[in-house]
């Protein structure tokens, strides 16, 4: 019966499984480039105890030091060679990491902490977040700003609705000049611009106040409408909203448009 090459135990193959083969193939190589391992005497660097050690004999006597035990290998001396080779070797480990003795400020709640890492800049994790998010391109007025025209540009290519119509066309009957849609407020515009009277008029519709779809954010809509608002102002025109909740109703503008006009206080 076949013996394994390693262990020697009986098999049908070469070796018993794949470590056996690993272990074997990699000391028959070895024994090939370096020879095969031999017992020597060596004595402890340290206390000068005899020892024995497997070492191959075309390697051995290069290695300089010998130690019976990890006790006498840390209580050794070292030279100032060795000294100066393990203190270059720790600075490149410290060098931008720690900072142990300096205390610094935290760039989110400026409380003064401690860190061993020199290029911290944060108490903690959580302050790290808060201040990435606040600062991050996504909470910025500009970029705010850039996303609501986006999104009032693609409203307006939708139809607008019967109701919003009629409402201008009463203020056409009733105002000299009226605009519908306009881009005069800072890149911003109104549903209906009556000049006369420098008013604004936004009619709201369920997308202002309800979801409609999954990728529909209220939030985000109701956020754009505050910013159309103060561009409004800033423009010297009054901004005048309608909320408008239903399907088309004649009454029901005539109603909104009665009420604008006793708001302006005009019959």
């Amino acid at each position: 019966m076949k013996k394994c090459l390693n262990c020697k135990k009986p098999v049908n193959n070469k070796y018993c499984n794949v470590s056996c083969q690993n272990t074997h193939q990699g000391t028959s190589r070895a024994n090939k480039k370096y020879g095969e391992l031999k017992l020597f005497d060596v004595k402890c660097n340290n206390c000068e105890k005899i020892l024995q050690i497997k070492e191959r004999e075309n390697l051995f006597p290069k290695k300089k030091a010998y130690y019976c035990s990890r006790a006498c290998a840390n209580s050794r001396t070292h030279s100032e060679e060795t000294k100066n080779k393990i203190k270059n070797s720790l600075k490149k480990l410290v060098r931008g990491k720690r900072n142990i003795d300096k205390d610094k400020i935290c760039k989110e709640c400026n409380c003064k902490y401690h860190s061993r890492i020199k290029t911290s800049k944060f108490c903690s994790v959580n302050c790290a977040s808060k201040f990435h998010i606040r600062n991050s391109i996504f909470f910025t007025k500009d970029f705010q700003r850039k996303n609501g025209l986006k999104s009032a540009n693609t409203q307006k290519k939708t139809k607008r609705s019967k109701n919003e119509i009629y409402f201008g066309e009463l203020c056409e009957q009733r105002f000299n000049l009226v605009k519908y849609n306009e881009q005069i407020f800072g890149g911003w515009d109104a549903d209906v611009i009556i000049e006369d009277l420098k008013l604004a008029v936004l009619w709201n519709g369920k997308w202002h106040y309800e979801k409609i779809t999954k990728e529909h954010s209220v939030a985000q809509v109701q956020n754009r409408d505050k910013i159309k608002i103060k561009e409004i102002i800033n423009s010297g025109y009054e901004p005048y909203v309608i909320k408008d909740m239903g399907k088309y109703k004649k009454q029901f503008v005539e109603e909104k448009f009665k009420e604008m006009l006793a708001y302006l206080k005009l019959s």
